[in-house]
């Protein structure tokens, strides 16, 4: 791009706003949150050309060029800003160098999951129109506590972003994390140890291995406590019988289980229920 570029001059109280046109070489004076959300689009970054689809974000700012060229339309894009002061506020919640890592050539950019990126739109959407309201300076509704929702909206793709940078180059088996998230789930964690470790190809001593290094127990201990903290939260929240929540967290003897909750809660299941009911 040549040094002589249209600067975009943005008033510091927008928000968002949507594109259906190319932009011309241009730089910021804000930064800009871009959404591509149809069309295959070449976004070009201080002179680098990325092919931009529904579902891509970029962070650029200040101290890039940019340049929107559209591979084919129908295309649509939107943009949400943030003033540079606001940019750096976000970026040191994650770390001290990241504000300059956003803003060397080496630019914040990524795909969305189509889930996460209709629920992002959908929040912009409706800044957008509060932000009409607000102009109209009824009292109802202020610019300042929209931007404060707009800059969530920043620190939330930002900390997507930081997680898929650190999942890409983990110190730990990608496995490891996979059968993590899965035993979030009460479907998966109520199932036995030798089914779950099935599922990693690896030995049961192995895994128990790597259990233990990276998360100081075994799979058998790790399931342990996540079955007896749902079972609590089960005696807690419902009104299902012991011999109930016993089947629902995966046991199959009722007295192994009492045994076992008895064991990290110091008391019984039915003590823990009454316990509960008097400090509510």
């Amino acid at each position: 791009m040549t040094s002589n570029l249209e600067k975009m001059i943005l008033n510091k109280n927008l928000l968002c706003r949507k594109y259906t046109t190319p932009n011309r070489p241009h730089s910021h004076n804000m930064w800009e949150l871009i959404f591509f959300e149809k069309g295959e689009t070449a976004n070009t970054v201080n002179d680098v050309e990325y092919t931009a689809n529904p579902g891509d974000v970029f962070l650029i700012g200040p101290p890039h060029t940019h340049a929107i060229t559209f591979r084919s339309t129908p295309h649509l894009h939107r943009d949400l800003y943030y003033t540079d002061e606001s940019v750096r506020e976000v970026a040191a919640m994650f770390s001290e160098d990241l504000y300059d890592k956003l803003c060397s050539d080496d630019i914040l950019h990524f795909h969305i999951s189509s889930n996460t990126f209709q629920t992002i739109i959908r929040q912009s959407e409706k800044l957008e129109a509060l932000a009409v309201l607000a102009s109209m300076d009824n009292g109802g509704i202020t610019n300042d506590e929209l931007k404060k929702i707009s800059i969530s909206v920043l620190h939330f793709v930002i900390g997507l972003s930081q997680i898929k940078t650190i999942s890409a180059t983990p110190s730990y088996p990608k496995w490891l994390l996979d059968i993590i998230q899965r035993l979030s789930s009460p479907e998966y964690f109520t199932k036995s140890v030798e089914d779950i470790v099935s599922e990693t190809y690896y030995s049961h001593a192995t895994v128990s291995n790597i259990f233990r290094e990276y998360l100081g127990v075994t799979l058998s201990e790790y399931l342990i406590n996540l079955r007896l903290e749902h079972a609590a939260e089960l005696l807690t929240n419902t009104s299902k019988s012991t011999l109930e929540i016993c089947s629902a967290v995966g046991y199959d003897s009722l007295s192994y289980f009492i045994k076992q909750f008895k064991k990290k809660f110091g008391v019984t299941p039915h003590k823990y229920r009454l316990n509960t009911k008097k400090n509510q």
